[in-house]
């Protein structure tokens, strides 16, 4: 047997190891694509979940049913999809889809055992909230917020600056949001009537087995009214 001996001055050290692989990404690509992948999901999300709930197609009876409560909204889905009831008072009553392509998703509850006025009071405010591209809003303050807090950590902006701007901007963002939430409902109320659809939200409230929520400081950093500050303002404008 021979042996093989590789000799190394004294002074010389062999170290063995790997570098860690860096990847840089440019922040604005990272936001883009962080926003398309967050505006894909809140928009077809919803839709792609339906495969794997006990969704189908309404029957005759059910279309007819759908039609007669959409008659006050004056508005047409590209389809709709009807969830089977999974418990009781199961209430689902969606939008989904985007612009041009709006899904209406309802569950059966609401078609066969929900009042008629209470249901088409419901499906008025979902339609308004389509109507004014609500869900879209969402995306793109979410997205405007990510954009900020991205651009204080590569550094674009100083941290004392990126902070200031980002709690500012978060404000306005969430506090118009809120405005589109309440000029729905508003809109909503001149087709049903402002007192029905406090109604209308009150009664799913109660079958929920939840209190409506007043506004607090915390509503400051919401985008989305709590449903109690809601049916207050539709009392008001009934007054």
């Amino acid at each position: 047997m021979h042996s093989i001996a590789m000799r190394l001055p004294p002074d010389t050290a062999v170290v063995f190891g790997t570098t860690p692989l860096q990847v840089q990404v440019d922040p604005l690509i990272f936001v883009s694509v962080s926003v398309v992948l967050f505006f894909v999901a809140a928009l077809f999300g919803p839709l792609l979940l339906l495969r794997f709930r006990d969704a189908r197609l309404p029957t005759d009876p059910e279309r007819g049913i759908i039609d007669d409560l959409l008659t006050v909204s004056e508005f047409t889905p590209a389809a709709y999809r009807v969830v089977e009831t999974i418990g009781e008072h199961s209430i689902t009553l969606s939008i989904r889809g985007p612009p041009g392509r709006r899904y209406l998703i309802v569950s059966d509850y609401v078609i066969q055992e929900l009042d008629s006025d209470t249901a088409a009071a419901l499906l008025a405010a979902e339609a308004e909230r389509a109507r004014l591209f609500y869900l879209e809003y969402r995306i793109v303050a979410a997205g405007s917020v990510l954009g900020i807090a991205t651009a204080m950590f590569a550094g674009w902006l100083s941290f004392s600056d990126g902070l200031f701007i980002l709690a500012v901007a978060a404000l306005a963002l969430f506090w118009i949001g809120r405005q589109f939430q309440f000029r729905a409902d508003r809109n909503a109320a001149d087709r049903v009537g402002p007192n029905e659809l406090a109604d209308a939200f009150e009664q799913v409230a109660d079958l929920r087995g939840v209190t409506p929520e007043q506004a607090s400081w915390t509503t400051w950093v919401e985008i989305q009214p709590p449903l109690g500050q809601r049916i207050t303002r539709l009392r008001n404008h009934a007054k």
